[in-house]
């Protein structure tokens, strides 16, 4: 009997191509996206959760309630607070510290000095030891996790780097030098992490080795309870069944033990779980979970537009088959039979569907891969949650897009039906059907609109005046900060005319850098808030095109130091006029609490991204302090000038690797979620619009059938093209304007609240509706219009002779 079901139900989708194709497309283009974003979302909540006691785990953050204002939250946490931890709290299992390294450069040895090797590496230098192996989980190839960091200057290499060295993985007691200055020897190799963890360090440096890394604050790192920095990640593992409210409690026990009640008081550290790391963007997360809720909520209203096509589509078809359900109910047949029957049909169309979807899925994933900057994979048979997730998906569309049609046509009285005389049901289906393509265009008409708003955004942050130029300016890394070698490099670089300055400092004036503290002026006490700090030499302002309003730029000295300070830190300060300022002391905390004078004032600039308010900045020199060299480059042949950048560089600093940046890139990646967010919902949308448009082309198809002969007696009585064309589009644009009027509320709140977000952003126009109106509306028009005017133009005695 399920046979025959399934024959008949082949017959018919078979006879019926046309709508059968619209069906399926749709809904494989609504499974294939489902599938996308279900990867998407599940890659993202796996992050960090494959330890085998991850539940356990906790990193220890801070926030800062010094200064006026709201909180301040940093990510790092300072070495002694992991010392004291592990030493007195016993419902602790194990501490661990990892101090990421931004930037070294290895050399490799090989037979020979000649033959000596040099790779750059970039945030994926972690300094640890054995404690960092027992809380997470790695593999190990070579060595022993519990004594291979134990001595000063070992190293444990990942497998892609131990290959990427030495082409082998035999490299136990092989050795490399770090920075030209410590040489490590390898004792361990363990597996490549993999993509879904937050800790990216393929080099672990012996945390013994500290005091050689970091010689000149070693004993602060070390020691003090305030020697925060946002690199430095402590991990702590409880014990089981032991509250992490608790502990969090009695570290902050310890800090007012180990620094006293006043010192500690500003400081107070939290216990985050591991599993919240990559989402809480207060401690630098990722992505944010509502993110991942509102992408499942998109994948979850594709579907339902697709179930809406295949509804609508089945529910017109019911006048076409109203014979055939009363034959079949003549002959015996039951509803239950005659609804097993369409849910059958369902079936065939809902798995044809998902096996196209499939093949969709597997040819976009490399590419969607290279987009989003995951690691997607498509695989049913060792993916048991993707499978799980297929299986429920398509069990939901059969009963959702099968079932309400199948009981409408299940229940049509056998006379009836014979007879045509299904009005009632129709007009009752018909109802429905309106109101399902109003849902369908509000769902597209959301994502049109938040697509317009979200893409504005994108651009304003992007394009909006910073303050200072970055246009034209590339970053180079300075290995070596020595005054001779500094000048030498600028001096040579300064001799090629497309080369128009010269900039040494710390960081460009936006970076992700949050380096600052107390300020004091003048004779006053400590300011109540955070001064930023910004290290450059003399030439920062103009290589960076910063804007002077008052007083002069600062002249290089370390010793004499002079400061420039923004707008907003003189209106902090209770300054009307910038000339006040001038030629008062500054003192920086951050900057050994050596006084200075201020000589200048510069326009206020964005020191962040534009999530954030521009805060107090001050500039000052500090050659100790230099990482990267900025040089302003003309509009000649970047390539021919980078050339010759390198070709000085290289002289300089030989035993390193030349890299470089342009800073317009660096703060462009600033934005990289709202890039993803934009690619994703416009994904969505122009998917949402071609299921939607399908959806009306079928529907339009079928109705203009049923109306054949009322067409043609139209044309044999005088109507024109334009009349028959309008007469069957203006329902059809009615429900899409209705659509229009209840979608736009629904998505100027959400674009509201997404925009809420950002210190400075783009104001919701009117415009933006009024355009994604016309755009629906338009879209609309077209797709029923082709189907109107076939109808329109067909011979009436052809009309006649076909209608039914």
């Amino acid at each position: 009997m399920i046979k025959n079901y399934f024959k008949i139900a082949w017959r018919n989708l078979w006879k019926h191509k046309f709508y059968t194709f619209i069906n399926m497309f749709g809904l494989a283009l609504s499974i294939g996206c489902s599938i996308i974003l279900f990867q998407f979302i599940t890659y993202h909540l796996s992050f960090d959760t494959y330890h085998h006691n991850a539940k356990n785990v906790y990193r220890v953050v801070h926030r800062l309630t010094a200064f006026e204002g709201a909180p301040i939250y940093d990510q790092g946490a300072p070495l002694a607070l992991a010392r004291d931890v592990r030493a007195n709290d016993p419902k602790v299992k194990d501490v661990a510290s990892l101090l990421r390294m931004h930037d070294i450069n290895v050399t490799v040895s090989q037979n020979s000095e000649a033959g000596k090797r040099m790779f750059a590496e970039h945030e994926n230098i972690g300094i640890t030891d054995g404690h960092f192996f027992n809380l997470f989980d790695y593999q190990w190839e070579q060595g022993n996790k519990n004594t291979a960091l134990v001595e000063p200057n070992t190293v444990v290499l990942s497998h892609g780097l131990a290959e990427k060295y030495f082409g082998t993985q035999d490299v136990i007691g092989k050795t490399i030098k770090v920075d030209n200055k410590n040489v490590f020897t390898i004792t361990g190799v363990v597996k490549d992490h993999p993509a879904n963890t937050d800790i990216k360090s393929d080099i672990f440096l012996s945390i013994s080795t500290l005091k050689n890394i970091y010689p000149d604050v070693y004993t602060p790192m070390y020691n003090d309870w305030n020697f925060i920095n946002s690199t430095n990640s402590i991990y702590v593992e409880l014990k089981d069944r032991v509250s992490a409210n608790v502990v969090e409690n009695d570290i902050n026990q310890l800090n007012v033990k180990a620094q006293g009640a006043a010192e500690a008081k500003p400081y107070h550290f939290m216990m985050l779980p591991i599993s919240e790391v990559h989402f809480d963007g207060r401690f630098a997360g990722v992505i944010q979970r509502s993110l991942l809720v509102t992408l499942g909520v998109i994948g979850l209203l594709l579907i339902i537009i697709a179930c809406v096509n295949f509804i609508n589509m089945a529910t017109a078809q019911s006048f076409k088959r109203a014979k055939e359900i009363g034959t079949r109910k003549v002959l015996g047949s039951s509803p239950r039979a005659i609804f097993i029957q369409f849910i059958s049909e369902t079936s065939y169309i809902v798995v044809f569907a998902a096996l196209s979807s499939f093949i969709m899925v597997i040819v976009a994933m490399p590419i969607l891969n290279n987009w989003l900057q995951t690691q997607l994979s498509f695989d049913l048979f060792t993916d048991y949650r993707l499978a799980g997730f297929i299986v429920a998906v398509l069990t939901i569309i059969i009963l959702a897009a099968g079932s309400y049609p199948a009981l409408i046509l299940s229940r049509f009285k056998p006379v009836n039906a014979l007879k045509n005389q299904v009005s009632g049901k129709t007009q009752s289906a018909g109802l429905a059907r309106k109101g399902l393509i109003v849902v369908q265009n509000v769902i597209a008409q959301v994502l049109i609109i938040s697509t317009i708003l979200i893409t504005m955004q994108v651009k304003y942050l992007k394009t909006t005046d910073l303050g200072f130029n970055k246009n034209a300016v590339i970053m180079l890394p300075v290995p070596n900060n020595d005054k001779g070698k500094t000048d030498f490099l600028r001096n040579q670089l300064m001799a090629d005319p497309a080369i128009k300055s010269v900039s040494f400092c710390y960081r460009a004036p936006s970076s992700t850098a949050d380096k600052g503290g107390s300020i004091k002026y003048d004779s006053r006490d400590w300011e109540k808030f955070v001064g930023y700090t910004q290290i450059g030499d003399a030439d920062y302002v103009k290589t960076f095109g910063m804007q002077l309003i008052a007083g002069r730029n600062i002249v290089e000295s370390d010793t004499a130091r002079e400061y420039l300070v923004n707008e907003l830190l003189v209106s902090k300060l209770g300054l009307k006029d910038p000339q006040q300022a001038i030629g008062r002391k500054f003192t920086a905390g951050d900057l050994s609490n050596n006084p200075g004078i201020i000589v200048g004032v510069v326009k206020d600039f964005h020191a962040k991204s534009l999530y954030t308010a521009i805060a107090p900045e001050y500039i000052s020199t500090f050659r100790k302090g230099y990482q990267y060299a900025g040089v302003k480059i003309g509009s000649g042949n970047p390539s021919a000038v980078i050339e010759r950048i390198k070709r000085e560089w290289q002289t300089v600093y030989p035993d390193n690797v030349f890299e470089y940046h342009f800073l317009d890139q660096q703060i462009a990646d600033f934005y990289q979620k709202e890039d993803l967010l934009n690619k994703l919902i416009t994904s969505s949308a122009v998917i949402a619009i071609c299921i939607s448009c399908l959806g009306l082309l079928g529907l339009i198809s079928l109705l203009t059938l049923q109306r054949t002969k009322e067409i043609g007696i139209r044309k044999v009585l005088g109507a024109s093209v334009v009349n028959i064309t309008g007469l069957l589009s203006v329902d059809f644009l009615k429900l899409v304007l209705v659509a229009v009027v209840v979608a736009s509320p629904i998505a100027w709140l959400m674009i509201s609240k997404y925009l809420q977000n950002f210190a400075y952003r783009i104001d919701i126009q009117w415009w933006v509706f009024a355009l994604a109106a016309f755009m629906a509306l338009l879209i609309a028009f077209v797709t029923v219009s082709f189907q109107s005017i076939k109808a329109a133009m067909t011979n009436p005695v052809e009309s006649l002779r076909s209608g039914e």
